[in-house]
């Protein structure tokens, strides 16, 4: 069983700390190890906060508690660190990210379907409970990860240079194709894309968001059906990955929503740096 700094976070908004305080004396009281804020001062005096919750919310802890409400989507750093969660609840298909809501407020990516606590029927004290008790059960894992088919579905990853109509290259993309080899239909969840050294030694994967079609997601895919997603690269990608080692590559991940993941053919960083000089040249 893999050891974690922390058996939980805690993501919350400032407007709803008088309750997640209460929840989070409770715990720490109860040999829980939990990361909050007000418990973590002095060690995050002076650190670039960005990075360092990309790793709290993403490969610290056990679970993942963020205290959903109307002012948690309002937040800057509430935003960061739910698509942090997300990420890693997409990576290890386990049950990371444990909701709570204090309003039906939606958050983008936690789907409706997911098992949330109404915290209008909890108190503080009963929802550090249910909290200590998902801490010391073993978690479970889906049994569509455990009984994945090998070739259940094939993932193409390509790039390519962007030609105006004018033929003035301009940019670089890459394009994700999706085929269901599953002889029912899926529903295939965007992409996200992983490295094969992590940047800085820290990030290894990450979404990219310029999207150049706009398919739905998550898309439904009947058996031999492919769906294309193609995303524009930021120059300052290929700045950024010219300190990677040269032997990195780069992957596209997809995951269903019945916990199947499956792994692209991999792209030298090389090459797409190089696709971005070329452009320069012209």
């Amino acid at each position: 069983m893999m050891e974690y700094k922390y058996d939980v976070t805690l993501s919350f908004a400032g407007e709803d700390r008088e309750y997640v305080d209460k929840v989070a004396g409770i715990l720490n009281d109860n040999g829980i190890k939990v990361f909050y804020d007000k418990f973590e001062e002095v060690d995050l005096w002076g650190k670039d906060l960005g990075v360092h919750f990309d790793f709290v919310y993403r490969k610290s802890a056990k679970y993942c508690v963020p205290f959903l409400s109307k002012h948690y989507i309002e937040k800057v750093w509430t935003r960061h660190e739910i698509r942090t969660a997300i990420a890693r609840a997409i990576e290890s298909n386990d049950e990371y990210i444990l909701p709570a809501r204090f309003d039906d407020t939606e958050v983008e990516g936690i789907r409706p379907t997911l098992g949330f606590i109404d915290l209008r029927k909890y108190n503080a004290e009963d929802f550090a409970k249910l909290i200590i008790a998902k801490v010391k059960k073993e978690p479970s894992v889906a049994v569509a990860r455990q009984v994945q088919p090998a070739e259940a579905a094939n993932i193409y990853l390509g790039h390519m240079a962007l030609i105006s109509e004018f033929k003035e290259y301009y940019g670089v993309a890459f394009s994700v194709n999706t085929t269901n080899l599953q002889k029912e239909n899926r529903y295939f969840n965007e992409p996200y894309f992983k490295l094969s050294h992590p940047f800085e030694e820290k990030a290894d994967s990450f979404y990219l968001i310029d999207k150049m079609d706009a398919p739905k997601y998550p898309a439904k895919l009947e058996y031999g059906e492919v769906t294309q997603v193609t995303y524009s690269l930021n120059p300052n990608m290929a700045k950024l990955w010219k300190n990677l080692p040269e032997d990195t590559t780069v992957t596209a991940v997809v995951t269903t929503t019945v916990g199947e993941k499956f792994i692209s053919n991999p792209i030298k960083v090389t090459e797409v740096i190089q696709a971005f000089n070329e452009i320069k040249k012209r």
